[in-house]
């Protein structure tokens, strides 16, 4: 009899042990379900943006150097790659100066560069390099007037953050060679460095 009675209630209890068994898988799921996986800002892409600041400029000639300080606003667009931290890609910038001498002057100047840097989430870091162009303009009394185009090299770096997953800010410094170039025989050879501090925008697409 005793048998009997312990038999049926074990009986009465295999059912409730499927549910039993299913509410502790549920309440152990739970709190790993609630978890959210950090995820982190994707520098990769194509973006294109403005920017502003100011340059101290050095031109010489035969027999004179000047002192061009200008400030400039300007354009650029860059695509770039990402590889776990590190992020790298190209640029290009086209920037128009607006203060210039009655004699000597650097119109405009621009570069094609590249760029590396490292990603702390939404901020980079980076370095660039590349080739630069200025387009130089003299004036010389008794040695006549000429425009050219001089052409060397760039490198400087700087620190860009994501405000929002598609708007970029930054801060740049670069110093460019911009070369020498023989303007002819009436005024000779022409040269050109500069400092650049800009601050800019972008649109990453």
């Amino acid at each position: 009899m005793y048998l009997k009675i312990v038999a049926a209630a074990a009986l009465a209890l295999c059912p409730a042990l499927p549910t039993f068994a299913a509410d502790m898988i549920t309440e152990e799921a739970a709190p790993q379900a609630q978890e959210q996986a950090y995820s982190f800002y994707d520098w990769s892409g194509f973006y294109l943006g403005a920017q502003g600041g100011y340059s101290w400029n050095q031109a010489s000639y035969p027999g004179a150097d000047q002192k061009l300080d200008s400030g400039s606003f300007g354009a650029h667009a860059g695509y770039n790659f990402q590889h776990g931290n590190i992020v790298y890609g190209i640029e290009n910038d086209f920037n128009y100066n607006f203060e210039k001498s009655d004699e000597t002057g650097l119109e405009w100047d621009a570069s094609g560069r590249a760029r590396v840097g490292y990603a702390w989430d939404r901020t980079l870091f980076f370095a660039t390099a590349g080739l630069a162009a200025a387009g130089a303009k003299v004036d010389v009394p008794a040695a006549g007037k000429k425009d050219d185009i001089l052409i060397g090299w760039t490198a400087g770096g700087g620190v860009e953050h994501a405000i929002t997953d598609n708007i970029l800010v930054r801060g740049e410094y670069r110093y460019s060679d911009f070369g020498k170039k023989d303007f002819g025989s009436t005024i000779g050879e022409v040269g050109a460095t500069q400092n650049k501090f800009v601050v800019g925008a972008s649109y990453k697409f």
